[in-house]
């Protein structure tokens, strides 16, 4: 039997009941009694009731360990005894202790079960944008029009998102869930039936990003969502992302970069005047004025670094020379922009260049490794997994 944070349970062989707060192992689980949360095997209880809501699975998460009064005396002695490695099938030979000691629950709270890093990888012919979406997903690859649909929050950036969900019912919203997700990871809100889809269709997403340390600080953002009934009957509709490895229907939430340019706080010292780029941080989100008569300009990142995205629809948007090219020209143009860039970058003795190219099918990546291996004076490795995934170079250049 299958258990989650927030069913409540009843003991095979005892009296009482209580509620999961803590998954401790795939076979362990912590039950809450009277206050009191302990370890039970999950062959010695039996469900009684599921939550009723994500939210309220949230609720009871951790529950038992916060804000808790220290227990009675009393209270002790008719807490159920502790839990020993016997009663998990564990023979005293297989343990590291005695099987009499009581079986050790888990120091920290585990991982939320329901998030997955998100895998790149694939192809697309629209590669989606970094940003916030929506996921529907099917349970059924084979079949997507029938079967259990899955609801996802996907978080394609390098922030830490904290988010709250509300969908729309008849007469109000309802706050359905709550959660954070790290970086470039997705995280599964509810497995919904599919005749009970109509009641996810619509409502809001709100969210903020956490990150360390950043020159650029995000605002929250709010965002309404309504999905279509023919959006979800149609094959065509679910598409295969350059961030998952199943077919999703996917609801475009947040632009990252749109957000970070119209959003985004700037640092400044405290005397007002912007602080100065020091070489270790990232311009993003800073507008950069192109100079005509040096095409790396619109690129720098630091005094000594640019940053080249060599996507071809960014390069459509912001290169004149790309204009109305064909699709069977976009690798040479690619080529050409990245050849362009590193010959300036050398000419201005920068220290670093890094290229964007996306995953795909690694078509771009030999090609940009094949030229760079002829450059005698340049070092190459993949850049940062964390804020580019597996799609850039970083090139370092002799002084």
């Amino acid at each position: 039997m299958k258990f989650q944070i927030g069913d409540k349970v009843k003991f095979m062989d005892q009296m009482g009941e209580g509620v999961i707060t803590k998954i401790i192992g795939p076979s362990t689980l912590g039950v809450t009694v009277d206050g009191f949360e302990l370890p039970y095997a999950a062959g010695d209880l039996i469900k009684i009731e599921a939550p009723a809501s994500a939210a309220e699975r949230l609720f009871y998460e951790g529950k038992a360990t916060y804000g808790n009064p220290e227990p009675k005396e009393e209270d002790r002695k008719k807490a159920p005894a502790p839990k020993t490695w016997a009663d998990y099938g564990l023979e005293e030979d297989d343990t590291p202790a005695a099987s009499s000691s009581p079986a050790p629950a888990a120091e920290e709270d585990p991982a939320d079960l329901r998030i997955q890093p998100l895998q790149r990888g694939f192809v697309s012919k629209k590669p989606q944008p970094e940003g916030v979406y929506i996921g529907l997903l099917p349970v059924d690859q084979q079949f997507m029009l029938r079967g259990d649909i899955e609801f996802h929050i996907i978080n394609f950036t390098p922030h830490t998102l904290l988010y709250s969900l509300a969908t729309k019912g008849a007469e109000a919203f309802y706050g359905t869930d709550f959660a954070s997700v790290p970086p470039y990871s997705r995280i599964l809100v509810e497995s919904v039936n599919r005749e009970d889809i109509g009641f996810w269709t619509e409502g809001i997403l709100q969210g903020l990003f956490c990150t360390e340390k950043s020159q650029t600080w995000l605002k929250p953002f709010s965002q309404t969502f309504k999905i279509k009934a023919a959006q979800l009957s149609q094959t065509e509709n679910y598409v295969l992302p350059v961030f998952m490895r199943e077919k999703v229907l996917l609801i475009p939430m947040l632009d990252a970069a749109a957000h970070e340019a119209e959003n985004g706080i700037a640092f400044q010292e405290r005397n007002g005047k912007p602080v100065r780029d020091n070489g270790e941080g990232s311009a993003a989100g800073k507008v950069q004025t192109p100079n005509k008569t040096n095409p790396l300009s619109r690129y720098m990142i630091a005094k000594d670094t640019a940053e080249v995205d060599l996507h071809i629809e960014k390069l459509l948007e912001t290169r004149l020379e790309c204009r109305n090219i064909e699709e069977r020209e976009y690798l040479s143009k690619q080529i050409a922009v990245f050849e362009t860039c590193l010959n300036q970058a050398m000419e201005q003795k920068l220290s670093k260049i890094i290229f964007i190219h996306g995953v795909g099918e690694g078509t771009l990546k030999h090609e940009i490794e094949k030229r760079l291996k002829q450059y005698p004076d340049v070092h190459f490795m993949d850049a940062s997994v964390t804020r580019y995934g597996r799609g850039a170079i970083e090139v370092y250049l002799k002084a």
